[in-house]
């Protein structure tokens, strides 16, 4: 578990500082990225883990 959070913070932190001054990023131009919506509205961020697992933080996931 240690060694998944390792890899996920390395693939974050170089897009970290874009969130600071940075620029609206492009339609489609981050293709890991997910928007987790209900009823057609924007809840939840999260990215894609592999073809079938998205991560996301866990106040996004209601039972």
């Amino acid at each position: 578990m240690a060694l998944i959070s390792l890899m996920l913070l390395a693939a974050v932190l170089p897009y970290l500082v874009g969130i600071i001054n940075g620029t609206e990023a492009k339609p489609h131009s981050r293709p890991y990225m997910v928007s987790l919506q209900m009823g057609g509205r924007h809840m939840c961020g999260g990215f894609l883990v592999s073809d079938r697992y998205v991560m996301t933080a866990a106040h996004c996931y209601r039972k």
